[in-house]
């Protein structure tokens, strides 16, 4: 017999959800389950070019920057999560933050990354809308 184990992930299931569990325990779901990232899940990545973060895998994400960065629109975020972005530049630095039409900033703003090898900058994000994510004032060069 095996044991799986998930940490970090909520499903939701409804009273049309049918789940049954065979003799052999082979567990069969008739419905779709929805999972939601786990508070504190964190991707842990190396980014360059058009990234498009995953958010019903992650809450937080920590990039270090090979290259510059577009932050794509994401299909997968839930009106009212936040968490953070922190971004990390390469030894070489001066890698630059550009942001799709889904992500606010205030006064519209946009993002002025710290560009010094090896920067560290945290940008917080919370969802308002689907297709709305209000990203906060960055906290920049952190050392």
């Amino acid at each position: 017999m095996s044991t799986l184990k998930v940490r970090g992930i909520r499903h939701d299931l409804d009273t049309t959800d049918a789940i049954s569990i065979a003799s052999d325990g082979t567990v069969t779901f008739n419905n779709t389950i929805n999972a939601k990232a786990g508070a504190g899940a964190v991707e842990t990545a190396s980014k360059t070019g058009t990234v498009t973060p995953n958010m019903s895998l992650y809450q937080n994400y920590v990039w270090t920057l090979t290259g510059n960065l577009l932050l794509g629109n994401p299909t997968t975020e839930s009106v009212g999560q936040s968490g953070f972005f922190v971004f990390i530049q390469d030894g070489t630095g001066s890698r630059t933050l550009s942001l799709s039409s889904e992500y606010k900033t205030a006064g519209g703003a946009g993002i002025t990354l710290s560009t010094t090898a090896g920067a560290i900058d945290v940008v917080p994000y919370i969802v308002s809308a689907s297709g709305s994510i209000l990203l906060g004032t960055p906290q920049l060069a952190f050392a």
